[in-house]
């Protein structure tokens, strides 16, 4: 519905809770980070919203391995968030790091794939 000042509220709130539940390394966590590090990006609050998508990063890559899928969407997401900020070098680092790696997990003509070549162009 737009607020995201809350959805950052609510969202805060059930991370704690899964900290408090699963532990810091569980896949639900980081997805739950990475949520309200876009929710931090919509309100354009830069630097809570690339140490949230961060933080899920480093989850997934311990608990999914660096080549997991998941993992790969993180990293697109921080090459749109670095586009947003008009930070265009960090984030064609990202996309293109994206791109090869969904080459890698699906082939060159998977829809993940084509998304990122749209992402670079």
């Amino acid at each position: 519905m737009g607020d995201y000042l809350q959805a950052i509220e609510l969202q805060t709130k059930s991370v704690i809770i899964q900290e408090k539940i699963l532990g810091y390394d569980d896949p639900q966590l980081a997805y739950s980070y990475s949520n309200l590090g876009l929710y931090y990006h919509q309100c354009r609050y830069w630097s809570k919203g690339f140490e949230y998508l961060n933080r899920a990063k480093s989850i997934l890559q311990v608990v999914s391995g660096d080549d997991h899928p998941d993992t790969t969407s993180v990293i697109l997401n921080l090459g749109l968030m670095y586009q947003d900020c008009d930070q265009f070098g960090a984030a064609i680092s990202c996309f293109t790091e994206s791109l090869y790696r969904n080459i890698s997990l699906y082939g060159d003509t998977h829809f993940q794939v084509v998304q990122c070549y749209q992402a670079i162009a």
